[in-house]
């Protein structure tokens, strides 16, 4: 069905629409539009999905009605430079409802969320720049999105597909009070520490996770702990605490002294961090534990403590059942107390977190259909 049919049909039936725009058309962004034509049948019946606008960093493709099937041919031919006010306007001139869906990695444009909701949209992320800003900004636009009665969903920045924070939101809902969320939340992590063996030097196997493309293209970003420290304070925040980046301790896979300077600098003196993770490593297999790259945020008599850090766990403990690229979420609670809620699975990767993503469209389009 066309996109015009779409438009047609939500006519005569007299079902709402909601205009939708797709900012990033990397991985995740191509894996989602190519799914979008499919949605848009899914839910012809409750609502006409019309896909409204793609942009990323340089070009921007905005007109009603285009086509999800031939997205990258028009977006190719048609798309043109642009400045972050000519979106702007182009979405307050747009009919609601709206969704704008963030799945950029950009800073800046979280930071173009308040002119987006002042424009009438709802917001669906991917990017956790938006949900790590600072506490003052964070909140401002909370208060600001509940003056607008708009909705955010930010589902996939966090486990990918995994619905950690559904189920965190659910527990709160529901009456429940957690006093723990530990696990493992980077799957580049997860990969090297499932793998490594001692066999060949832990650098010899971040240089493959690098070559799978596991790993972002300088790879001492995932091996900073910075990744898992952001992911932990969006778990923080579904709780209600007000914390910031700086709140949460963060002890690196990475020795301080290789954290910096170029790629090709840290891999000459690569050797001092093989030395550290071999070192590791046999201790840990000596008194029967694993190495995990792990997360952990409790609340006891009030007091928050929050780290992100290298562990060495039991062979039964549940951070030790993963596989590679798996993550895994452990909420201890008044109802989980004695036996962890856990869950796990794949935590990274174009197709689970563009599910995610239209999990969170599935759930705006049930708000607006009901």
């Amino acid at each position: 069905m066309t996109a015009k049919a779409y438009s047609l049909l939500a006519e005569s039936k007299a079902i709402p629409e909601l205009q939708v725009i797709v900012a990033g058309t990397g991985n995740v962004g191509s894996e989602f539009l190519t799914r979008f034509s499919k949605q848009q049948q899914r839910f012809s019946g409750k609502i006409a999905l019309q896909l409204a606008g793609i942009v990323n960093s340089r070009h921007a493709l905005l007109a009603s009605n285009l086509a999800a099937d031939s997205w990258q041919r028009d977006f190719q031919q048609f798309g043109k430079g642009y400045a972050a006010a000519d979106l702007v306007a182009y979405l307050q001139d747009l009919a609601g409802p709206k969704v704008v869906i963030d799945i950029t990695p950009s800073q800046s444009f979280a930071r173009q969320y308040p002119a987006l909701i002042q424009a009438g949209c709802h917001i669906i992320s991917a990017n956790k720049q938006g949900v790590t800003l600072p506490d003052a900004e964070y909140q401002a636009l909370r208060q600001q999105l509940r003056q607008h009665k708009l909705c955010w969903l930010s589902n996939t920045t966090v486990g990918a597909g995994l619905p950690v924070q559904r189920i965190i939101q659910e527990l709160l809902q529901s009456g429940d009070q957690i006093q723990r969320i530990s696990g493992v939340f980077s799957g580049t992590l997860s990969w090297l520490l499932c793998q490594y063996d001692g066999s060949k030097p832990f650098s010899e196997f971040v240089l493959e996770a690098q070559q799978l493309g596991y790993t972002e293209p300088d790879p001492r970003d995932d091996l900073s702990g910075k990744d898992v420290q952001r992911k932990l304070l969006v778990l923080a925040r579904e709780l209600g605490l007000k914390l910031d980046l700086a709140d949460i301790r963060l002890n690196p896979l990475l020795p301080t002294e290789l954290a910096t300077g170029e790629w090709q600098d840290f891999w000459q003196q690569r050797e001092r961090l093989d030395r550290q993770m071999l070192a590791l490593y046999q201790q840990a297999k000596a008194n029967q534990q694993v190495l995990r790259y792990a997360a952990s945020l409790s609340l006891q008599a009030g007091q928050i403590k929050a780290e992100v850090s290298l562990q060495a766990v039991a062979l039964d403990a549940p951070l030790a059942a993963l596989a590679p690229c798996d993550n895994i979420f452990v909420i201890e609670s008044n109802w989980y107390r004695d036996n962890p809620l856990v869950l796990k699975g794949p935590g990274a990767g174009s197709i689970v977190t563009a599910g995610g993503l239209h999990a969170d469209l599935a759930q705006l389009v049930a708000q607006l259909a009901g």
